[in-house]
């Protein structure tokens, strides 16, 4: 298959799940809440890599999970940041790549991906 073929059929695949006809593939929702301080190598490798399209960024998301808590006050300051990716299986799994290399380049900062699946209506 040549790489225009190739882009076709991606395109074409992409239609479907905005467009909600055919056998658009299965979506899934990632969440994914991090550090700000990690933000910029996570958008990197997201941008680079085929993770899909559709995303909503919330710059500012303050509370605690596993690290210490982020809440931007003076005893807290530093804050977290989340996306919310609606994406393919296939993506995910890439999301999921990603999330792993950040954890082993970044042990100490928060880092969460949790994963449902979503139905276009």
């Amino acid at each position: 298959m040549s790489k225009k073929d190739k882009s076709q059929d991606k395109e074409k695949k992409e239609k479907k799940v905005v467009d909600g006809k055919g056998d658009a593939p299965r979506l899934q929702r990632l969440e994914i809440i991090m550090s700000q301080s990690i933000e910029e190598d996570f958008v990197t490798a997201f941008m680079k890599k085929d993770t899909g399209k559709m995303f909503t960024k919330l710059p500012v998301v303050m509370g605690r999970g596993v690290t210490d808590p982020k809440m931007g006050d003076a005893v807290w300051p530093q804050l977290n940041c989340m996306y919310i990716v609606i994406c393919t299986k296939e993506q995910a799994d890439v999301v999921k790549g990603i999330i792993a290399d950040l954890h082993k380049e970044y042990p100490r900062e928060g880092l969460a991906c949790f994963k449902s699946k979503v139905k276009m209506l």
